[in-house]
């Protein structure tokens, strides 16, 4: 199972517009956790797809 993933963010207001809009989450318990919910904002998919991979592999180990 994926400890990271890529959510899209929802636009809401201008605070939000003027933000990147791919989210990269961690989906482990808050417990687990190491840092935030959200890991990285990122402009594009392939970005926020490329940061889910090295994270998924970094900490598969």
């Amino acid at each position: 199972m994926a400890m990271f993933m890529v959510y899209r963010a929802v636009q809401e207001g201008i605070e939000i517009d003027a933000q990147p809009e791919w989210w990269v989450v961690d989906m482990r318990d808050a417990d687990q956790r190491d840092g935030d919910l959200v890991r990285k904002r990122c402009a594009t998919k392939p970005e926020a797809d490329e940061v889910v991979n090295e994270l998924n592999e970094k900490y598969a180990g």
